[in-house]
């Protein structure tokens, strides 16, 4: 061998060896998602009402919604995302629970490789030097509770995200600029908080060209489900009761359960949505100002933040968000050798590891009513984001009056 086939071989060897661990830590992952429910039979209730409901919707129309699924613990849940969702669900209907677990759990870890890798992208990290930090972002992801709950439940929020993602970061001279935070809206209603951004940030022909492809995601629904679209679209979807019978749940990290939890009241009334008009507006005019301040990525994420918190449910998988947010500052703290910055980054994974234990509260029963440090603890996932949001308000009049 030559010395510079040697130098090449050399060259390539730790890339090899990143790939293979990389590509053994997702197949330990699926496997042992798989075998957890082969062995407990528990756990995947989103996913299996989701494969449930496809099944549903391919055997006729009108039923989607008057289906009640149980999770065994007295607790009953619906399909609530709209008729184009159960279309696009359409692969699940035939597989049974563990093919579909396999997959789905592949899928989404995959998701969130390619949401870390497109904001890699967008935070202007050659494409040579991202394989690296994209792997290592994802698998330090996996223990954060927005993810591994994720993942436990079988939702959608990689998806959406990722849609979202890689739209909005895209060029924005493209004629379809726009269409997939539409498409990721027709699949679930909260992306729609997007086209606000778009809106605020005077992106309208964006917007315009999203809301094209939200009414396409209905329109087809009614051709293909027309009962079941005239049932959701006519006011199904604001049946709050078949997301949650009672906001104060610790899962639900919305300013809604948070307001819930402090008034120990099941149902928070005007309060909330007072709390939610001030932090939704504000929050969407801190995200434009990010935009008018050359600082588009975070304007998209404080969009995020503020749609989860004005959202009545946001449940700590919603959260998911959070892990581009980290991915992109992660990414500034370093050029700027700024430990300071790293060390509050590692805190916030911290923080969204440790709600892993909320788990704990549903299992022994005291997951709804809280008092003093349990309110912090019970909102953790709120205060992170007002904290955000605010942080990135000061940020910004910071670099609005430095000189130059």
């Amino acid at each position: 061998m030559t010395a510079a086939a040697s130098t090449v071989s050399l060259r390539h060897w730790p890339g090899r060896v990143i790939a293979l661990a990389s590509a053994a830590a997702l197949v330990a992952v699926v496997a042992g998602a798989v075998a957890v429910h082969l062995v407990t039979g528990e756990f995947w209730g989103d996913l299996d009402v989701l494969r449930s409901s496809a099944a549903i919707a391919a055997g006729g129309d009108g039923a989607v919604y008057r289906t009640v699924f149980s999770s065994g613990g007295g607790v009953e849940y619906g399909f609530t995302y709209p008729p184009f969702a159960a279309l696009l669900l359409q692969p699940l209907a035939g597989t049974g629970m563990a093919i579909a677990i396999g997959w789905w759990t592949l899928a989404s870890v995959l998701a969130l490789l390619a949401a870390v890798w497109v904001t890699l992208r967008a935070a202007g990290v050659p494409a040579d030097r991202r394989v690296v930090p994209a792997l290592a972002a994802t698998a330090a992801a996996l223990p954060m509770f927005a993810v591994s709950g994720h993942l436990q439940t079988g939702q959608v929020g990689a998806f959406l995200m990722l849609l979202v993602l890689a739209d909005l970061t895209g060029d924005p001279r493209r004629w379809w600029y726009g269409l997939g935070t539409g498409i990721a809206a027709g699949i679930k209603l909260t992306p729609l908080i997007f086209v606000a951004y778009l809106v605020v940030t005077g992106r309208i022909r964006a917007a315009a060209t999203a809301m094209a492809g939200f009414a396409a995601t209905i329109a087809i629904g009614f051709v293909w489900r027309p009962a079941d679209s005239r049932w959701y679209w006519s006011g199904g979807l604001f049946e709050a009761s078949r997301v949650t019978e009672d906001p104060r749940t610790i899962l639900n990290q919305s300013l809604r359960g948070a307001v819930a939890r402090l008034a120990d009241v099941g149902d928070p009334g005007t309060a909330w949505l007072l709390a939610a008009a001030v932090v939704g507006v504000t929050g969407l005019a801190i995200a434009a100002w990010c935009a008018r301040a050359g600082e588009p990525l975070l304007g998209l994420f404080a969009c995020a933040t503020t749609g989860l918190l004005v959202s009545p449910i946001s449940w700590h998988h919603h959260w998911i968000w959070v892990v581009p947010v980290l991915v992109l500052l992660a990414v500034r703290a370093w050029r700027r050798r700024d430990r300071a910055g790293l060390a509050a980054i590692a805190l916030v994974w911290l923080v969204f590891v440790a709600g892993t234990t909320w788990v704990l509260a549903g299992i022994q029963g005291w997951d709804l009513h809280f008092r003093g440090w349990g309110l912090v603890y019970s909102n953790l996932y709120v205060l992170v984001g007002l904290a955000a949001l605010i942080g990135l308000a000061l940020h910004l009049r910071r670099s609005r009056a430095r000189p130059g």
